[in-house]
C-alpha cells in the first residue's frame, strides 16, 4: 500500500514538473519590423549586377543603333534621363540648330513639356537661353523608382555600377519618401556623366554649369524636384 502512494506520488510529481517547463513561445516578424531591422542594421544597402554588353553598346557611352543620345552631343547642355523609357530630355539652356551649333540672341523664352505615361511622371521646363538659365520641373510618377535589373542590356557595366550606386545611395539615406526620384538622372552631354537627382546630394557644378534642386510635395501627396540651372564661365573664358 505503501509502495503504490509512492508510486503515485512520484506518478504526480513528474506531471507537475512537466506542465511547468518552459515552452519556446511562437513569434512572427511584421513587414514593418523586418525593415525595421533593415534600417538599423550596421549593413548598408548594396546592390551588384552583371552587365550584358560592352561600351560600344551602351546607352550612355557607346554608339548603339538608333540611340537617342548620338543627337545629343553635339549640344554642350545638360539633359535629364528618365530609365523608365530610356528617353532624354535637353534642358535647352542653350540654344543650338540641328548641326550643333549655338544661337546667339534667339530672343524667346521655351516651354516644354514630356509625359511619360500613365502612373510615370513628366517634366515641364522653362528656358531662357539668351540668359542661359533653366528651371527643369520634375513631377514624380507612382512608379517612376528605378528598376535596375531592365538596365542590364542597356548599359556598360561602368554606367550600370554607377546608377546602382545612386539608388544604394537614396536608400542608405532613410528617406523612402522620394524613392521615384532614382528614376531620374542628369546627365552631361559633352563628358557623358551621369548625376543623381536623389538624396544626398542638393545640387552639383558640372564645368561651366551651377545646378540646384530640391524636393517638394503639394496637393494630394503630388511629388516635385525643382532644379535651377544656369550657365556661368569664368568671364573672358566664353566660348
Amino acid at each position: 500500500m505503501k509502495r503504490s502512494n509512492i508510486l503515485c506520488f512520484v506518478l504526480i510529481l513528474g506531471i507537475t514538473l512537466c506542465g511547468c517547463q518552459t515552452q519556446p513561445a511562437k513569434t512572427s516578424t511584421t513587414k514593418q519590423q523586418l525593415d525595421q531591422m533593415d534600417y538599423e542594421s550596421d549593413d548598408d544597402f548594396e546592390l551588384s549586377l552583371q552587365s550584358s554588353i560592352g561600351k560600344e553598346q551602351c546607352f550612355i557611352c557607346g554608339t548603339p543603333a538608333g540611340g537617342l543620345l548620338e543627337y545629343y552631343r553635339k549640344f554642350d547642355s545638360i539633359g535629364i534621363i528618365h530609365w523608365a523609357d530610356m528617353s532624354v530630355t535637353d534642358t535647352r539652356i542653350r540654344e543650338y540648330d540641328n548641326d550643333g551649333n549655338e544661337k546667339i540672341d534667339s530672343g524667346y523664352m521655351s516651354t516644354m513639356v514630356n509625359s511619360f505615361g500613365e502612373d510615370y511622371g513628366s517634366i515641364m521646363t522653362h528656358s531662357q537661353p539668351d540668359r542661359c538659365i533653366a528651371e527643369p520641373n520634375i513631377h514624380l510618377g507612382e512608379i517612376d523608382t528605378i528598376d535596375c535589373e531592365t538596365l542590364k542590356d542597356q548599359l556598360c557595366q561602368d554606367c550600370l555600377d554607377k546608377v546602382c550606386e545612386f539608388y544604394e545611395d537614396q536608400v542608405n539615406s532613410d528617406n523612402d519618401e522620394y524613392l521615384e526620384s532614382t528614376g531620374y538622372s542628369l546627365i552631361d552631354f559633352t563628358t557623358r556623366e551621369l548625376y543623381t537627382l536623389s538624396d544626398p546630394y542638393r545640387g552639383y557644378s558640372i564645368r561651366d554649369y551651377m545646378i540646384r534642386y530640391d524636393y517638394r510635395e503639394q496637393g494630394d501627396g503630388e511629388k516635385y524636384i525643382d532644379l535651377l540651372i544656369f550657365y556661368a564661365p569664368i568671364r573672358g573664358e566664353e566660348g
